[in-house]
């Protein structure tokens, strides 16, 4: 398919948090999804917050996933961030390198959730973390197979 060829890249690698904590961490997620997507940054971080308060979901021991909901979109859509260096995240400190945020269209039920945090565990789970994780290009294809 043509299109595919003109499809935004919505991987960021290497990044290097200022403050490398969970808090800086979670407002550039807010950030990039909201400037990939064209909504609003409070509303996502928002969204983000009250999906991180529900408690983490850490996958493979070293990726984070949340949501967020936005009215304006119509099917679901996956950002994924790489850190330079790990973040310690949560109560229970775990080091996290990689960071994925789906934005859902506002009826979304639990059920949509917990099938796309299935699927992104398993292609994880399926993947050489370490050796992709500073390649944008093998990052992408990640990234876009969380949703195909």
């Amino acid at each position: 398919m043509m299109f595919k060829i003109f499809r935004k890249n919505h991987t960021t690698a290497n990044i290097e948090l200022e403050n490398n904590d969970q808090m800086s961490a979670l407002k550039l997620a807010a950030q990039k999804a909201a400037d990939e997507f064209n909504l609003d940054e409070q509303t996502v971080q928002s969204s983000i917050f009250a999906s991180a308060a529900q408690g983490n979901t850490i996958l493979e021991d070293r990726a984070v996933f949340m949501y967020a909901t936005s009215e304006k979109k119509h099917r679901v859509h996956t950002i994924l961030l790489t850190f330079k260096d790990p973040v310690a995240w949560g109560n229970d400190q775990s080091l996290i390198d990689y960071l994925i945020v789906g934005v859902f269209p506002d009826k979304s039920s639990q059920k949509d959730v917990d099938e796309l945090t299935q699927n992104i565990t398993d292609k994880l789970h399926g993947s050489d973390l370490d050796d992709i994780k500073f390649n944008d290009t093998e990052l992408n294809k990640l990234n876009q197979s969380f949703t195909e």
